[in-house]
């Protein structure tokens, strides 16, 4: 049996059967000259090709595509004067009858003391809401056709009040965190922290006002306060991240924006010489093992030679040197000590492991 390499629903035929479809019946839905009639038919019929348009079963969407074509015909005897189309498509948008007069049965007897009713928001059903929880899917209650009780309204009324003063709120507090924030990283960069120098920060880039006045945050009206190259975003103020590696090295992070090139160059050097520090620590460490394994079998065998003892404690002895010695991690000299120091930090655990017990 042929199959197809791409399935049904990516085809440029598919494609454009179900746009052909979908702009056929938008049409249609505004040629209606009653406008509350004309809005509910737009409005559902984009929720319903939106609700569906990720169907990947073949005869679900043949079906979906025959529903269609009958609302195309409903919609076309109601235009062309049918009586009992025309009356049928009037009930459903009036909410006579179908999900709508369900709706507005559930909004009359809503009757709890503080939670708002948001059905006049958003009249779909709860899998469309959950499906396509975005404002712009949203299908209001319309309140040409339908009479809404006054405490419903009131309710959502103080509901938008209680949103908007808690979202100025937060974001009151998140401008003054900033800050804060802010007003402290003025200082380290000013007091001559070379690691935030490091990151692109030198001293002054920073406005003098996030120290006079905590409130207020540098770099909102169109100052970046940045040194080139800008962040991605200059409307919010840069964050600061203190990184550490997993060899345990430590630079500060713009977010938002790349390190710079010779800082990644640095930290790929770092990682290679800690590469090569490994290979040598598994190397002596074998040998070691070995030495020790040797020892042990003579030992089994009653072989008692004083010159190989004396050897092997010797060889054994620089090998652990070896392990120890600090160079391993910077065979090239090229590392400060604060470098050496990070990159033989996470060493010092398999290092003890050389020790023979």
């Amino acid at each position: 049996m042929f199959r197809p390499k791409a399935p049904f629903f990516r085809l440029a035929g598919h494609r454009r059967r179900i746009l052909a479809e979908y702009r056929r019946l938008l049409r249609q839905s505004k040629r209606f000259e009653d406008p509350v009639e004309q809005t509910y038919l737009w409005s559902w019929i984009r929720e319903r090709f939106h609700h569906n348009k990720r169907e990947t079963s073949p005869r679900k969407v043949e079906v979906q595509l025959s529903d269609a074509a009958w609302a195309s015909l409903a919609m076309r005897d109601a235009l062309a004067g049918g009586s009992e189309q025309r009356a049928y498509i009037s009930d459903l948008a009036y909410g006579r009858r179908g999900w709508l007069k369900d709706v507005a049965q559930k909004i009359r007897e809503h009757c709890h003391p503080t939670a708002p009713c948001q059905l006049v928001r958003d009249v779909r059903p709860r899998s469309a809401r959950i499906h396509q929880p975005h404002r712009a899917y949203w299908i209001p209650l319309d309140l040409r056709a339908f009479a809404v009780p006054q405490r419903v309204l009131d309710q959502l009324a103080d509901y938008d009040r209680r949103e908007r003063r808690r979202e100025e709120r937060r974001r009151r507090q998140r401008e003054q965190r900033l800050a804060r924030e802010i007003a402290l990283l003025t200082d380290a960069v000013n007091g001559g922290n070379r690691l935030l120098w490091d990151a692109g920060l030198v001293p002054g880039a920073f406005a003098e006002q996030a120290r006079q006045s905590p409130s207020r945050i540098p770099g909102m009206a169109g100052n970046p306060a940045w040194i080139p190259p800008a962040i991605r975003n200059c409307v919010d103020p840069p964050f600061v991240q203190h990184v550490r590696t997993s060899i345990g090295y430590e630079f500060y992070r713009v977010n938002g924006r790349k390190p710079p090139h010779w800082l990644g160059v640095k930290i790929a050097a770092l990682y290679r010489r800690v590469a090569w520090r490994l290979e040598q620590h598994e190397l002596y460490f074998g040998l070691t093992q070995d030495l020790r394994l040797e020892e042990v079998f003579e030992a089994r065998l009653g072989v008692r030679d004083a010159g190989y003892w004396i050897y092997a404690s010797n060889y054994r002895e620089y090998l652990r040197g070896k392990l120890r010695e600090p160079n391993h991690a910077d065979p090239a000299g090229l590392l400060g000590p604060l470098e050496e120091a990070s990159a033989i930090h996470g060493l010092e655990r398999m290092l003890d492991l050389a020790e023979p017990q």
